[in-house]
């Protein structure tokens, strides 16, 4: 039985997914299986996989999203310790091999993260470390307080202790972009640490038009988030006032730059409807107010601003 599974999620990624599992298999730690789910592609993604022969656990089914495709993966894997790499992301040759390491040494750890280089679809280098190159602070140790208010994790880094996840449960099917923070979340819920090595050990690859590109589905889903912990996790009860009165606070700032984005993106009307919204759960607010006299003002020249995630 492999102590790591490795969990690949793929839709229609053809010209990227053959490189993705090559950096998987030249990994220098070798105790390991790796699991593909084709989430419905339409491309020539099938034919590609076809090439590698039994080189991996090959999952078919009709898409659904990331989070169910890593849970179909994680319904058959048999690893102690789970990597996860999207379809379009590579590692670097020893980065198992370090992660195990970490973990094996540190059993109060639920998963250990890692710095992350940027490509883009042609393999230019945008950034050599990330986070060190745009002043990122990245949650590490015993870090709620720290986690509930920034998501800087990228998943192609992460390794996940497997009894970590069980606690923590699947990825959400209701987040299609942000469902790696919730669960992050819900991991250090449960009383883990969080390991992190400040080496670039992977390149995550921006890509115009992908899922991640977009802030207002990405604020979305940060909004959906929120939600979802203030009412399904009785915060106060579990880690106190102070933990849930964070989690409010980032409701409101999320849902008010969310509106923001809405005027931009969309119109005035859609705005109107969340800061309303927001005005009766918060009818002291003043800036709401303001906010709201803008929504009926048309602005060619508004530019959002970008923050990446």
């Amino acid at each position: 039985m492999p102590r790591v599974s490795v969990v690949i999620p793929t839709f229609n990624c053809e010209r990227f997914i053959g490189r993705t599992i090559e950096s998987a298999l030249r990994q220098t730690y070798r105790d390991f299986e790796i699991i593909v789910v084709d989430d419905g592609s339409t491309d020539a993604t099938q034919a590609v996989l076809a090439q590698y022969g039994k080189a991996f656990h090959y999952i078919k089914q009709a898409n659904q999203g990331a989070s169910a495709a890593r849970n179909a993966a994680l319904a058959i894997a048999t690893g102690e310790y789970i990597a996860y790499l999207d379809a379009d992301d590579l590692w670097v040759v020893d980065k198992l091999a370090r992660q195990v390491e970490y973990l094996d040494a540190r059993p109060a750890c639920g998963f250990v993260h890692t710095e992350v280089a940027v490509i883009d679809e042609q393999d230019t280098v945008l950034h050599a470390c990330f986070n060190q190159e745009t002043g990122r602070a990245v949650p590490q140790g015993r870090c709620l307080g720290d986690i509930l208010q920034r998501s800087h994790i990228q998943t192609l880094t992460v390794l996940e202790r497997r009894s970590a996840f069980e606690r923590a449960g699947k990825f959400d099917l209701r987040l299609p972009v942000a469902q790696d923070y919730l669960h992050w979340i819900q991991v250090v819920l449960q009383g883990y640490e969080v390991g992190y090595l400040p080496n670039p050990l992977g390149q995550y690859r921006w890509r115009a038009g992908s899922l991640m590109s977009s802030q207002r589905r990405l604020l979305g889903d940060f909004t959906k988030i929120y939600e979802i912990l203030l009412n399904e996790h009785k915060l106060e009860r579990t880690h106190g006032v102070a933990i849930r009165q964070l989690v409010d606070t980032q409701l409101y700032a999320n849902q008010r730059q969310l509106a923001y984005l809405e005027r931009l993106e969309c119109s005035g009307a859609v705005a109107r409807r969340r800061l309303r919204h927001l005005v009766r759960q918060w009818p002291f607010r003043l800036e709401l107010y303001m906010d709201l006299a803008k929504s009926y003002i048309r602005n060619r020249n508004l530019h959002a601003p970008v923050n990446p995630s």
